[in-house]
């Protein structure tokens, strides 16, 4: 199935480091937990490690205290082959965020496309590319505008809008992309509700893995080797990719700190 889907391999990736400010950025209303900065570094640190053992070369961009959302480097850009769309982030504190990526993009050799007007919005945690098409929510992030900008810039894959229920921000907070043919999907409500989207307008045949445990589905696979959440935070879900998912390389990843924020795997990362 690998073969069929035609799923990147990896050689890069862009991070940016913790700000000292990560406690004042945009959270859902229910999230009050305050996060640990100090442990959360550390988690970042072993994230930034993993892609480094995986064979990436990781580029890290410094942290900046005037933008607390700015380790969530995947908001603000979409990377297919050697193309980078600079995106327009819903909230105006988060696209200070873009300037500093797309020069970190261009510096990388990436040919850079903005988006640019000024009534659309998108958001990389709202775009799921699965090896031979895109899926973008439409979501409260990103708009129908922001939607036809990605269109036009990956002419090459089909683009399909898939409607995100409220209060869920992103596409990627009910489903991510586990393996070649394979789309994890939190099992719930809002879970099942994208996935019978997705399954309604894609052109490839998908398998579903169901996780109990709302943004377990935040998964990353790597040349290979699949990301997923921990056992200490994410118990059955952890489990059932132990089982399910045991013909890859397992690697366990702690987002427990940036979780008070909303954030998972994907948000912490751009690959290449």
């Amino acid at each position: 199935m690998d073969n069929i889907f035609n799923f990147p391999e990896f050689e890069r990736a862009v991070v940016r480091e913790i700000p000292n400010t990560i406690n004042n950025g945009l959270r859902d209303e229910s999230s009050t937990q305050k996060i640990n900065v100090e442990k959360c570094r550390k988690e970042w640190e072993n994230y930034v490690q993993v892609l480094k053992d995986l064979g990436l070369e990781v580029t890290v961009i410094p942290a900046d205290d005037s933008c607390p959302d700015c380790p969530f480097v995947e908001d603000c850009c979409v990377v297919i082959g050697d193309t980078a769309l600079i995106t327009r982030p819903k909230y105006e504190s988060r696209r200070r965020e873009t300037p500093v990526i797309a020069e970190t993009m261009r510096n990388l050799g990436l040919k850079v496309h903005v988006v640019e007007s000024d009534t659309a919005t998108l958001e990389g945690g709202d775009v799921m590319f699965t090896g031979k098409e895109i899926f973008c929510g439409d979501s409260m992030r990103s708009n129908t505008e922001g939607f036809q900008v990605l269109q036009e810039t990956f002419p090459d894959f089909p683009c399909h809008q898939i409607k995100i229920r409220p209060p869920e921000p992103h596409l990627l907070g009910t489903c991510g992309y586990a393996a070649p043919g394979v789309i994890a999907v939190f099992d719930g409500d809002d879970g099942m509700f994208t996935w019978d989207y997705i399954s309604e307008v894609a052109h490839q045949k998908y398998k579903p893995l169901w996780l109990p445990d709302h943004f377990a589905n935040n998964c990353m696979y790597i040349n290979g080797t699949i990301l997923h959440c921990t056992k200490e935070t994410k118990p059955e879900s952890y489990e059932i990719f132990q089982e399910e998912m045991a013909d890859y390389d397992l690697i366990a990843v702690s987002t427990k700190e940036v979780g008070k924020a909303d954030a998972a795997l994907t948000c912490q990362s751009l690959l290449f």
